[in-house]
């Protein structure tokens, strides 16, 4: 990838730092997207409607976890009939404009609201091969919002007394700089200060020569921390793989389970997502749509469907689908699977600049004017899935491609239109 332009004393990334707002400038140079994306085609449009103390402490996840799993699923079939046609027709309106302006080939949208209605549409194509169209039960990559099940994992553990938040990083993994005045937490809610081993020109050059190269966390983790770090520790933020790189790192040490096996013994079973998928192969499940990106060495159009997904770790390697997305997005937003401890430090938020009190970030979820949740990028692919509680409203957007139209990435448009319809009070930047 050639050197992109960005601002005095940045360094770019070749993914954006995905997460529940827009990241930065730093963060997001991407190229233009080129003349044969602009012109793929579209198909036809398909909308669906789915029905779719201590000791006492030590016990509360358990004593909680049946009621709060009870809310969540009130919430999820609270909301399975179709929004009025009035509504309706002003959701269609917002996807179809938003949806033109990003110039994508396919996306999945759902939107569910308890007392008032759902929404579930799909625009474009899944494939711009085959062309065939985008279908609500298609597998996508969904990078960063792998990082709220990484962040639920560390919670969870924290719940289970098997580690604390405020345990340094030294602890666990001595042969990290300043480990010894890094915690945790630190790592959780990004202000660790380690660089983010996305942002390492010289790794970038690496894994873009071989897309189907198998990744170590360690050669992730190693990679980040030839940089220097980005402040001292605790002393700012900024988004940075490296930090649930390494956090996965710990999960497994105190864990003693792979990651994917830590996942689905505490998040996949206990929720039933039986759609999301830790990939051990650069093999997608089928259905699945195939992501379309730039970001390549040449810049040049690619189908990175297929790429092997390790270098993203527990900071981005998870694949999902709609339904999934919507339970998990009321889930952890809620808190069921922990207690409202453990809730209450999910949901502190750092403000500190580039933040804001309306839109910041707490431990591997986002705040942006009253959503909760978190959006995700690998090449080819870009989605969002939000919840707001005041009207226990979820909103889920899944496209197949990670360009951004200037500065916009797509899911991000996409859920600013719909938001302007639903919440027009509380509309993400």
């Amino acid at each position: 990838m050639r050197p992109l332009p960005v601002p005095a004393g940045s360094r770019r990334s070749i993914v954006p730092h995905a997460f529940a707002f827009t990241p930065p400038p730093r963060c997001s140079s991407l190229p233009l997207r080129s003349p044969s994306y602009v012109d793929a085609p579209r198909v036809s449009i398909q909308d669906f409607s789915l029905r779719s103390n201590l000791d006492a402490r030590r016990y509360i996840p358990f004593l909680l976890l049946p009621c709060s799993l009870l809310l969540a699923a009130a919430v999820l079939a609270g909301a399975d009939i179709p929004f009025p046609p009035a509504q309706r027709a002003a959701i269609d309106i917002a996807l179809d404009k938003s949806f033109a302006a990003t110039k994508a080939h396919g996306v999945i949208v759902g939107i569910w609201i308890p007392g008032q209605g759902s929404y579930v549409a799909t625009r474009g194509v899944s494939d711009v091969t085959t062309k065939r169209p985008m279908g609500v039960d298609d597998h996508f990559r969904i990078g960063s919002i792998t990082k709220t099940f990484t962040a639920t994992a560390l919670l969870i553990l924290a719940d289970e007394k098997k580690l604390g938040l405020d345990d340094p990083v030294s602890k666990y993994a001595p042969w990290v700089p300043n480990g010894e005045k890094i915690t945790l937490r630190m790592l959780a809610d990004m202000t660790a200060g380690l660089p983010s081993y996305t942002e390492n020109d010289t790794w970038v050059t690496q894994a873009f020569s071989n897309f189907k190269r198998e990744w170590t966390p360690r050669e992730l983790v190693d990679a980040g921390l030839t940089q220097p770090p980005d402040f001292p520790p605790g002393q700012g933020w900024h988004y940075s793989n490296t930090n649930y790189v390494l956090l996965g790192l710990i999960l497994e040490q105190v864990s003693g389970k792979k990651s994917q096996d830590l996942f689905a013994e505490k998040i996949f079973t206990p929720l039933k997502l039986m759609q999301t998928s830790w990939p051990t192969t650069s093999a997608m499940p089928s259905p699945s749509a195939h992501g379309t990106t730039v970001q390549t060495l040449n810049d040049k159009l690619d189908d990175a469907t297929n790429r092997n997904p390790s270098w993203a770790f527990t900071a981005g390697q998870l694949i999902s689908t709609l339904a999934d997305r919507h339970t998990w997005v009321v889930s952890y937003t809620a808190g069921t699977l922990i207690s409202p401890a453990m809730q209450k430090e999910r949901l502190t938020w750092m403000t500190m600049p580039p933040n804001t009190p309306a839109r910041a970030y707490g431990i591997g979820i986002g705040t942006d004017h009253g959503w909760l949740g978190h959006t995700g990028e690998l090449p080819g692919y870009n989605c969002a899935a939000y919840y707001f509680p005041e009207k226990k409203a979820a909103v889920v957007i899944m496209v197949n491609t990670d360009i951004p139209v200037g500065k916009a990435n797509p899911a991000p448009t996409i859920l600013k239109a719909l938001t302007a319809v639903l919440t027009p009070s509380n509309v993400p930047e």
